[in-house]
């Protein structure tokens, strides 16, 4: 469960919803420590072109979000870290 407003997870969807990969949300706000102003972190695990990341994260930036979305590739994290957050991991449908 994501420790977030009901209005922002509906904008987060609205805009994941228009790409077809899959995104896991980890950190503060999957964990339930989050504050009101926290980063949602996000991660993917799929091959995603930069310019559908960039986006991505451009439509974050734009939207009506009071706090700032992480958005980081599987690939790119060091394995001790994937390892720390795996078990935080939260699917977002």
């Amino acid at each position: 469960m994501l420790q977030l407003e009901t209005r922002h997870q509906k904008i987060i969807q609205q805009i994941l919803a228009k790409y077809p990969y899959h995104f896991y949300a980890y950190g503060s706000r999957t964990k339930g420590t989050a504050r009101k102003l926290s980063d949602l972190d996000l991660c993917y695990q799929e091959e995603i072109p930069d310019a559908v990341t960039f986006l991505l994260e451009e439509e974050f930036k734009e939207s009506d979000l009071p706090f700032n979305v992480e958005l980081v590739s599987w690939k790119n994290m060091k394995p001790s870290f994937r390892e720390l957050i795996k078990e935080d991991l939260t699917k977002l449908d």
